[in-house]
Formats: structure tokens, C-alpha cells, sequence
């Protein structure tokens, strides 16, 4: 399926590409060469000079996201309940300044993300799955860019992987 979204036209079906490839066993080096040959510019590899260099390039654009109502909330309420240490600036525990500055990440990131988020439906089983959905978009800057973003690709038959760490 991975390699029917990669290239459709060069992997037409599993069932194809299994035909073709049924008796991995027994093949000899012409047949793994073959095989080798055909899946190398869709294997990732960890050296650059050995990346495959048919692939197109990356497209790497770099937006501007204002934060959500929720998510300023939160950034403000951390910056307040650690005003004592930032005060302090290098002066203070270095550990404590990265700690703040990992909940402000997280807080850009996705207000959800902290235990004590308010989801807005407070556990509510009525909420069906669609509100609770958007709930968790509009709670989140980046992912409002990113539903609508998806939208528009969808719309011009675009194809989208997301790797996310």
C-alpha cells in the first residue's frame, strides 16, 4: 500500500508486485538486482551520498502560526507561575530555565498536551466525535493551518505523508 502511495503508476496493485516477487528464496542475483533496483528510490537511507537522486526535492516552507485563545492562555500562565526563575535569567538553575522553556514548546505545540487541559467537553459521552474533533483543531494553532492546508490539497488531488516526531 506504501508503495501504491508513492508511485501508483510504477506499483499498480499488491497482488502485482507479489506475482512478481513470490519466491524471494529462490531468486538469483539478476532477480534481486531487478528488485533492488526498482524499490531504491523509495528506500531512506542514513547517508546523503547513497539517497537516490530521482526523488524530487523537499519543499520545505516556513509559516507564520498565530496561537490559539487556549494556547496564549496557557503560555501566559506559564511564563507567570515561573516568573521567579526567568527573573533570575543565567543566574539561576540552567535546568529550570530548559524546563520552562519545554512546557512553553509543548504549549505551542498542543495545549492538550498537559495533564491538566481542559478538553472542553469535560467527559461528556454526548459530545459525538465530530465536535470533540474540532475542539482539538481549534485548540490548536498549527493544527488549524494544517486542517485547512489539508482541505486545499485534497481539493487538487494532492497526496500527503506526515512525519511527525
Amino acid at each position: 500500500a506504501l508503495l501504491h502511495f508513492l508511485d501508483h503508476d510504477k506499483f499498480k496493485s499488491k497482488d502485482d508486485f507479489i506475482q512478481n516477487y513470490k519466491n524471494l528464496s529462490s531468486f538469483n542475483e539478476n532477480e534481486l538486482a531487478n528488485l533492488h533496483m526498482e524499490l531504491r528510490p523509495h528506500i531512506l537511507r542514513r547517508i546523503i551520498k547513497d539517497v537516490e537522486k530521482s526523488l524530487p526535492p523537499k519543499i520545505e516552507r516556513i509559516l507564520r502560526v498565530e496561537m490559539s485563545p487556549l494556547q496564549k492562555q496557557y503560555y501566559k500562565w506559564i511564563l507567570e507561575r515561573n516568573f521567579h526563575d526567568l527573573n533570575k535569567g543565567v543566574r539561576g538553575n540552567q535546568v529550570s530555565l530548559l524546563n520552562i522553556v519545554v512546557e512553553l514548546k509543548k504549549c505551542c505545540n498542543h495545549p492538550f498536551l498537559f495533564e491538566s487541559a481542559d478538553h472542553g467537553y469535560g467527559g461528556d459521552t454526548s459530545i459525538n466525535d465530530t465536535s470533540k474533533l474540532e475542539r482539538i483543531i481549534l485548540s490548536s494553532g498549527k493544527l488549524v493551518i494544517l486542517d485547512k492546508l489539508l482541505v486545499r490539497l485534497h481539493e487538487t488531488k494532492h497526496r500527503v505523508l506526515i512525519f511527525s516526531q
